[in-house]
């Protein structure tokens, strides 16, 4: 080694040595220094790399390691912190190639493996994450942070049980963690051990009680207990929970006081079946308001009596003073459910229309099974169709489909269900078409999905199949809905066993149908 060469490797152990004892600024001078000495320094540039990952700078962070990578392409330690770099940067798809490319020069590397769980985690392959946490365990089981990654993985996939077990063993290897405390806590809900789970979550706050994750997943286990007017002043951490995105209006918050003269801004926020859910609370506090909703709802949302003018989300708005998330009334407000329905309304002339076409013969039921399979929330959310078959084979009965979409491939496969043809909510408006059908069959039977709320809101008879512990808006044990009057659910008593569900669906359809 040349003595240049060996001033240079002084001094970049002098800048591992300030980097590692947290002296940032001047590792980075050194650096520099050596950057200037030996441009093509590949060491220097990683370590620069991290260290604009450990001040939050992930773009810096993946130019500086990939001059490193180009400089030594063989190097485990590069490629695993670029996955990382990408990770930060929302980039996980990306960052599966960079871990594996560390893999493949140092195959036993285990955080290698873990920051692999990670890309697939984000990006929705919760089999993969599994088996890269799995290997990481196998590999080096005291790596920070992992059994709670794992018992994540197994969440994720719906593995309860074990995911219970990893995450406690994630808890007694880091007791003061409270993130490992809140997923240990989702898990537990998830079994329907909300007790412990609100033990769990109570001791998080007393540590951490501002944190706006654990408030938030306060509010849902509350509102899932039925205790929504404790539960709705934590509701509002949602935004800065991240659960929900920020609209990002510059006007202030509305307090729930009197407008004085001032207008309001109400937002929609969320699916379409949180805006018809809470549209109705739009009514109840004077002065003037303007609410902002999606486009396909408009039609639908103006039968609601006394709703304030409307505009579509994406254009322009008028001149307003404040501003409140729609689902944020009842935490502002302070009133109970209005439970009154119908609160919204069909088109007179589109439902004769369906009426004729559907005709009345036998007892007819539209069905829904399928929400949106890219959220991670419709997992034991959707039905598949199959299940339905013990309703198909009642005689007399006639299955009717309102399922536009995702789901419709079942079809082909499942009991005899009548479609409405292509023309059934074609348009721009949405669920026209769908509220007349609505009101010309005898009942509606769907899974957790905007349509059960649609029905609700038309003071329709339906009836909601749901998973063991439901959505937080189905509360837990009760046959009825305090949003709904007209609603009744049906619910499963072991985890993934529609059958029964449908069993005493059918059962129930039977006994009101016959007199007919």
């Amino acid at each position: 080694m040349s003595r240049r060469s060996k001033q240079i490797d002084a001094f970049f152990q002098q800048g591992e040595r300030l980097h590692a004892a947290g002296r940032l600024r001047e590792a980075e001078q050194v650096y520099r220094q050596i950057l200037t000495a030996d441009p093509k320094h590949a060491d220097t540039h990683h370590m620069l790399g991290v260290l604009a990952l450990q001040t939050g700078q992930a773009d810096a962070a993946l130019n500086l390691l990939d001059i490193a990578i180009a400089l030594k392409p063989l190097s485990s330690a590069f490629q695993l912190h670029r996955a990382h770099a990408l990770l930060a940067l929302g980039r996980a798809k990306e960052a599966i190639p960079a871990c594996k490319a560390a893999l493949r020069t140092q195959s036993r590397n285990a955080e290698a493996y873990q920051v692999l769980g990670h890309a697939y985690t984000d990006t929705l392959e919760p089999a993969e994450a599994l088996r890269a946490y799995r290997e990481a365990v196998r590999l080096k089981p005291d790596l920070p942070d992992l059994f709670n990654n794992l018992g994540t993985a197994l969440r994720n996939l719906g593995w309860l049980e074990e995911a219970e077990d990893r995450l406690r063993e994630a808890a007694r290897r880091a007791p003061g963690d409270m993130g490992v405390r809140l997923n240990l806590s989702s898990v537990l809900k998830e079994l329907g051990k909300l007790p412990e789970a609100e033990i769990l979550l109570r001791e998080a706050l007393r540590a951490r009680p501002a944190d706006p994750v654990l408030l938030y997943n306060m509010s849902l286990l509350l509102l899932l207990m039925g205790r929504d007017a404790e539960a709705w002043p934590f509701w509002e951490h949602r935004f800065a929970a991240r659960a929900t995105m920020d609209r990002g209006l510059r006007q202030p918050q509305w307090d729930g006081s009197p407008l004085a003269g001032r207008t309001l801004l109400v937002h929609a926020e969320q699916g379409l079946g949180d805006t018809l859910q809470f549209c109705r609370y739009l009514p109840d506090f004077g002065g003037k308001v303007v609410f902002e909703a999606p486009p396909r709802l408009l039609k639908l949302l103006s039968t609601l009596p006394g709703a304030p003018p409307m505009v579509p989300a994406g254009a322009a708005l008028p001149p307003f003073d404040l501003v409140c998330p729609l689902m944020s009334i009842p935490a502002r407000i302070g009133v109970p459910i209005p439970s009154e329905v119908p609160y919204l309304a069909a088109e007179p002339d589109r439902a004769a229309r369906w009426r004729d076409r559907l005709g009345t013969e036998g007892y007819r039921i539209g069905i829904a099974w399928q929400g949106n399979p890219g959220r991670i929330e419709d997992r034991g959310r959707s039905i598949p169709l199959r299940e339905f078959a013990p309703l198909a084979a009642i005689p007399g009965v006639r299955l009717i489909s309102l399922q536009k979409n995702d789901g419709t491939d079942q079809l082909a496969d499942g009991p005899i269900v009548e479609t409405l043809g292509p023309d059934f909510d074609s348009g721009p408006d949405g669920f026209l078409d769908t509220a007349a059908a609505m009101m010309a069959v005898d009942l509606v039977v769907t899974s957790d999905t905007s349509i059960a709320h649609l029905a609700g809101a038309l003071g329709r008879p339906v009836w909601v199949a749901l998973r063991v512990v439901p959505d937080w808006r189905w509360q837990m044990g009760r046959a009825d809905s305090p949003w709904y009057k007209t609603m009744r659910l049906f619910r499963q008593t072991e985890r993934d066993a529609w059958g029964p569900v449908f069993a005493a669906m059918a059962a129930a359809v039977q006994s009101e149908a016959s007199p007919r």
